[in-house]
Parts: C-alpha cells; structure tokens; sequence
C-alpha cells in the first residue's frame, strides 16, 4: 500500500515578505513594466505635491520601509549594504505618525516644509515567491529644498514589493539602497 500524497505546501503569504530579508530578483516580468511604472509614478508624485494622506493610502498595512547601512568595500564583488543593520527602519503607522504631525501648528520644525522632487528612472520588474507579489527595481533622485540654504541632493537604487490586492497594486515593503557611504540627517529626513 502506497502512502497518500503529501499536501503541497503553499508558497509564502504577502504579509511573510514584508518581514525577513529581502527577496531576490524572480523571473522578468517586462509585460508589468508599464503598469508598475505607472505606480510608482503616482505614488511619487503624492510624497511631491504633500499629499499624504493619498501616499499612505497607497502603502499596505502591513508595509515595511528600511534604508540598510551602506558598507565602503573595496572588493566590487562583495555587497555595498548590510544585510542586517539598518539606518531607518519604518511600518506604516510610524510613516502615519511622521507625516501627520507636519500639518499641526506645533510642528513649528516643519515649516517652512521641505519641497522634494522624485525622479525615477526604468522600473523593471521581477516575480517572487508569493504570486500576488511583484518586485521592482529602480534608480531615483530625489532633491529636497527648504529655504535659501537646506538643500539634499541624493541618489539610491529602490526596491519595492508591490502586492495586488482586490484588483489594486499597493506597497508592501520598500528597501532604498542609497549611494553614500556615510548618509546625513538630511538625507535620511526623506522619504524614498
């Protein structure tokens, strides 16, 4: 007598890539390219134009945002950031906390608000374990200027999972890999 098949053991959920570490690149996904694009277009353009209500609209609940440590090697074939150690590390709430605080009249720090700018170069994107999941990768600049002398000038290459969920596309998790070695308050004050 044979033994009955095993059940096949489901791949991850959504919610389990929000936490670990990250997923590599699955297959090329070029057919999505267009309509990720599309996303990330407007989830940029919302952090612009400081609508945040709508950027946090866009982020999943179970979202997770990380700027690891940029490590200074000299071997190009080892990586240029911590797999483990983090300089920012955010959910949504604490996202949530951030940026409602900035329209309080106490939030005196804030004013005048800093004008950022994204721009985000080709977004390609890849599967992952979980079906409903896509990654995407992409170089951004982002400036931001406050006043006569607070400028921030910075470059990274982003990830992002994007989950579908009911016919729409939200952020699950974003990991910014930025291109200094030793990044400042001001850069790490804004959000990829």
């Amino acid at each position: 007598m044979t033994a009955p098949p095993r059940p096949r053991r489901p791949g991850p959920r959504p919610e389990d890539l929000a936490d670990g570490p990250f997923p590599d690149r699955g297959p090329r996904l070029p057919a999505l390219d267009a309509e990720i694009t599309a996303v990330l277009t407007e989830e940029c353009a919302a952090l612009d134009e400081g609508e945040h209500t709508r950027w946090l609209d866009l982020l999943d609940p179970a979202f997770r945002y990380e700027i690891p440590v940029p490590l200074l090697r000299e071997d190009p074939e080892l990586p240029r950031h911590s797999g483990t150690a983090v300089l920012f590390e955010a959910t949504k709430r604490v996202l949530e906390l951030k940026l409602g605080r900035t329209g309080l009249l106490q939030a005196w720090s804030d004013r005048p608000a800093v004008t950022t700018r994204h721009f985000l170069g080709p977004v390609r994107v890849f599967g992952t374990p979980a079906p409903e999941v896509v990654r995407a990768d992409a170089n951004l600049l982002v400036t931001g200027a406050r006043g006569v002398e607070h400028a921030v000038l910075v470059t990274a290459a982003r990830q992002d999972l994007l989950r579908e969920c009911r016919g729409r596309r939200t952020l699950l998790r974003r990991r910014v890999l930025i291109d200094v070695e030793v990044a400042t308050h001001e850069q790490l004050s804004v959000i990829f």
